[in-house]
């Protein structure tokens, strides 16, 4: 008896759902880098043909799916990406120097990046899910983890490239993208969802002494049984 009532205060105290928002869309603002340029161009190959194939698809218009374990190598790019992935709030290199509007299209042959903020705030976030249209091909980390790529002829197509992110915990959080583009014309669109949990909610003075209480029927119980 005492478990149930003990577990019935908790639920009531502290699980409250989440309430589903969009967390990033079009209008997100987000530090921008557009000094790239083509700085990648030619660079780590995979799959038969290269994450960042040469400018007007002259290495090809690849089809990739790039997994967690392959993570780009970004060096030749090192002075404009600052470090990005490891300190975002001050990223350095070529970074805007705050949020800005996301252009949907950008120069074409060249590479863009992103970062945008996730509040947590006090409760966190859960069942958080990202969904992106783009042409050619990204390239997503979240706080510097790398998720995962994906390239794709053709233009933009909402949801080609999906993510779960799962469960955030409270406070601040990073996405951070890597846009690709080799040639013809660019695009780009994003949604991310997610349900923000509200902070936990301190069990009442009422409820601790009604839990204090079970416990020690509990314990008086379990006396009157050995005895």
């Amino acid at each position: 008896m005492k478990h149930y009532v003990l577990a019935a205060l908790a639920s009531a105290a502290f699980a409250t759902a989440g309430q589903a928002a969009t967390l990033i869309d079009g209008s997100t603002a987000g530090y921008y880098n557009n000094g790239i340029g083509t700085a990648l161009d030619g660079s780590n190959p995979f799959g038969g043909s290269w994450m960042f194939p040469g400018p007007n698809v002259t290495q090809g218009d690849p089809s990739l799916a790039i997994p967690t374990g392959s993570p780009p190598d970004l060096t030749p790019a090192a002075a404009a990406l600052g470090a990005w992935l490891t300190t975002p709030a001050t990223p350095g290199g070529t970074w805007s120097a705050g949020p800005v509007p996301i252009p949907a299209i950008w120069a074409i042959n060249t590479e863009t990046a992103i970062i945008y903020e996730l509040d947590g705030g006090s409760g966190g976030l859960s069942n958080v899910l990202a969904s992106f249209g783009v042409d050619n091909g990204l390239f997503v980390w979240l706080n510097g983890t790398f998720l995962g790529g994906h390239l794709n002829a053709g233009g933009v197509s909402a949801g080609e490239f999906t993510l779960s992110l799962g469960n955030l915990g409270s406070g601040l959080h990073h996405l951070q993208i890597l846009r690709e583009d080799h040639g013809g014309a660019t695009g780009y669109s994003v949604t991310v969802t997610g349900d923000v949990n509200p902070a936990p909610v301190p069990l009442p003075a009422s409820g601790l002494l009604l839990a204090g209480g079970a416990a020690a029927l509990g314990a008086l119980r379990r006396r009157s049984r050995r005895a």
